[in-house]
């Protein structure tokens, strides 16, 4: 802010410029009144320059000018002419003016240049406060630099503290990551066999890494339990000498380490010349060694060599035996995998054994069956036999059938061990199920003459989606059970019902009168190969296959089985608990099924190739398909098979794979090769999932074992029929 310019006060100037008119106009008209200098009156003028107003100078010199005039015309001499008398009053008058302009002049100047000194000088007060608050900046600006000068030499303290501080994490992550590194080789090692050998040295070389100075190389000694050590891996640096592949026990390091079971080392061999073997003079100068045990008993020594004097540290002790424990869990790791791999291939030449025996076994006992099947399921339809007749042949049909089931019980037992027993669900209708399942055991019932009570309470609307011939097996299962370990003339209950507390469950019951079941033995009887104690007393115990495959097929139903008893001698009730569906059943499953999809196919039309070398079954078949309206040709052998099929054309090929020129999947991979797109279905006595997967690799479309029920070789028929169809107009659409 600028300071406001002082100017003298306004009533002393103005008594001051009058009394200097009245002086100045008394001394120039009185005292002076013959002379006439013209220039006096300027010097009065000189006295605004002090008043600073511009009114009193122009008073002054109006004042003056009157005086001029008055001194000119009234008071100068007598002597001068009119002429004169203008001269002078003009020059005095130029004079008066003159001056008074000079002296606005100078007035405006010393204005001018008080208006500049107070700028300056409010300038010089502004820079006076800037200077001020400057150096109270500079002061709190010191006292900051101070304090960040106090606070840098504490970050400089915490980042020497923090480098030694990471100094030592690094070390100790570098020893982390040497170790981690040493886990995961020796988790590789006993992971891979192929690169054991290459994995062991990798090891050797990350130990010598940690290790480090002054050890220039590592050695694995095994011990034979001999007199001598044997070199199994070894890793050096700096062309560091051969390593000998024997070592001896006697005069060695190694051998003192072994016997006593300790750390040891030697700074310099020259001064223990009875422990340099097996090195020549100068070779090595000193050594670490430690022992390696494997389960805790001494199995051979680790050792860190120098060819220099050297002096080993604490920690390399400390790295060098924890290496040894590690190497010795790779190597019980290695010895563990080594027999568990020896057990596995003799477990799996084993179980191959198992499967080869088990598939000629079933193919065995299958091959005499399917006659019996195929013949039982033809007079069962054959309407010139009377009701009880085709009925006998019925239960003939589904018993084959159940003993064809039973002979898949080993089969089943591996698929599930693998986890693999497929289900072919359908919807069921719970009572025709049991009722069916009652209709087979009723020969056994007669023989003992015991007496089944059925209370089957399920209606109409609830079914079952599952497989009926698995469920039929496992009711069949309990109820055999029964009449095997009940008395002669007792009496056996099946009861089912509905349970909709929660959600519908079916509830099937099964209770006997025999020789009921510990507790303890409750659990244990679903276990494979597993019987009631008193049950193996009583000499009446079988397989103990039969309530194990039950439990695991009711379990892939979603569902559960249990064994109730309150001892021996009580009787025993095995409950069964299914769910339900509200969605109507369509009977037990293939003859609905086949209902429904003979209505899109027109058997006449249909042209079957059967290849089949059993005599008895194949003549079977053929009458059979002939009877339901297929036309069918039938070859013995592979090759007859391949010179029906180049002459005709076939839409389905049902085939053995068992013929005497070769077997049924060559004549599949012919037909393939021959470009015929013609659908396959595989009949055979094995059964197992390499069979199954063996057929498809050589195209056929469906695996059927052996005995097969005529029923479902009907549905499957045409059900490739109908897609074989479906392809052929789409083809032509197309085109």
């Amino acid at each position: 802010m600028k300071p406001a310019p002082r100017y003298p006060s306004t009533s002393l100037t103005t008594l001051v410029v009058i009394l200097l008119a009245l002086v100045w106009g008394f001394a120039r008209l009185y005292l002076l009144r013959e002379t006439l200098a013209p220039l006096t009156f300027v010097l009065p003028l000189l006295a605004c320059v002090w008043t600073r107003r511009s009114w009193q100078l122009w008073g002054m010199t109006g004042i003056f000018v009157a005086m001029a005039l008055t001194k000119s015309y009234y008071v100068v001499p007598l002597n001068l002419n009119a002429g004169s008398q203008h001269i002078y009053f003009g020059t005095t008058l130029f004079n008066i003016l003159a001056g008074a302009v000079v002296v606005r002049l100078i007035m405006l100047m010393r204005e001018k240049l008080e208006a500049q000194n107070l700028t300056i000088s409010g300038q010089n007060v502004e820079l006076e406060a800037q200077a001020e608050e400057l150096s109270q900046q500079n002061e709190e600006i010191k006292a900051q630099s101070e304090e960040l000068a106090q606070q840098n030499e504490e970050i400089e303290s915490q980042v020497e503290e923090m480098e030694r501080q990471n100094q030592e994490l690094q070390e100790a992550n570098h020893r982390l990551l040497s170790r981690e590194e040493i886990l995961q080789l020796i988790v590789r090692c006993s992971q891979n066999d192929q690169h054991r050998a290459q994995l062991l040295q990798e090891l050797c070389s990350r130990a010598l890494t940690i290790i480090s100075d002054p050890a220039k190389g590592i050695a694995l000694l095994e011990w034979d339990n001999d007199s001598q050590l044997q070199l199994r891996c070894h890793c050096s640096t700096d062309g560091f000498g051969a390593f000998p592949p024997v070592w001896p026990l006697g005069g060695s390091l190694a051998g003192v380490v072994l016997r006593e079971n300790r750390t040891a080392y030697i700074d310099d061999l020259h001064e223990r010349p009875d422990l340099k073997a097996p090195f020549s003079d100068g070779e090595v100068r000193s050594l670490l060694a430690t022992p390696v045990h494997i389960s805790g008993a001494k199995s051979g020594v680790l050792l860190a060599l120098s060819p220099q004097v050297g002096h080993w540290t604490q920690d390399q002790f400390h790295m060098l035996e924890w290496i040894a424990a590690h190497f010795g869990l790779m190597l019980e790791a290695e010895r563990w995998q080594d027999a568990l791999q020896q057990r596995s291939e003799e477990m799996a030449a084993a179980n191959r054994s198992k499967d080869q025996f088990l598939a000629a076994l079933s193919h065995e006992l299958r091959t005499p069956l399917s006659p019996v099947m195929i013949s039982a399921s033809m007079l069962e339809k054959d309407p010139r036999l009377p009701d009880d007749v085709r009925h006998d042949l019925g239960v003939i049909r589904r018993n084959v059938a159940v003993q064809s089931r039973l002979i898949d019980d080993l089969l089943d037992l591996t698929r599930i061990g693998r986890g693999k027993l497929d289900l072919d669900l359908r919807t069921l209708n719970v009572r025709r199920l049991l009722q069916e399942t009652a209709n087979i055991v009723a020969g056994d019932l007669d023989a003992k003459n015991q007496r089944l009570e059925m209370d089957l309470q399920v209606p109409d609307e609830f079914a079952v989606i599952g497989d009926s011939a698995r469920l039929q097996q496992v009711f069949w299962n309990l109820l055999k059970n029964a009449i095997k370990f009940s008395p002669t003339g007792s009496t056996i209950s099946l009861a089912a019902k509905v349970d909709e507390r929660i959600c519908p469950q079916l509830i099937v019951k099964v209770t006997d009168q025999g020789v009921g079941i510990a507790s303890e033995d409750l659990e244990k009887i679903f276990l494979p190969f597993e019987q009631a104690t008193h049950r193996l007393r009583s000499g009446m115990a079988g397989l103990g296959l039969g309530l194990s495959i039950a439990k695991t097929v009711v379990q892939l139903h979603d569902g559960v089985i249990r064994a109730v008893s309150q001892g021996e001698g009580t009787g025993a009730t095995f409950v069964v608990e299914l769910p339900l569906t509200v969605k109507p059943a369509t009977g037990s499953g293939d003859g609905a099924a086949i209902a429904e999809q003979a209505t899109s196919v027109n058997a006449s039309e249909a042209r079957i190739l059967l290849v089949e070398d059993h005599p008895d079954t194949g003549e079977l078949m053929e009458r059979l398909l002939i009877l339901a309206g297929y036309q069918v040709e039938r070859a013995m052998t592979v090759s007859t098979a391949i010179s029906h099929v180049s002459g005709k054309s076939f839409d389905l090929i049902i085939s053995d794979l068992g013929l005497p020129d070769g077997s049924g999947l060559d004549l599949m991979r012919q037909v393939r090769a021959m470009q015929q797109d013609v659908p396959g279905i595989c009949l055979s006595g094995y059964g197992m999932d390499s069979d199954i997967r063996a057929s498809q690799e050589a195209g056929f479309a469906e695996h059927l074992t052996k005995p097969v029920d005529f029923t479902r070789l009907e549905t499957v028929i045409h059900r490739l029929l109908n897609a074989s169809r479906e392809v052929e107009a789409s083809n032509l659409q197309s085109r």
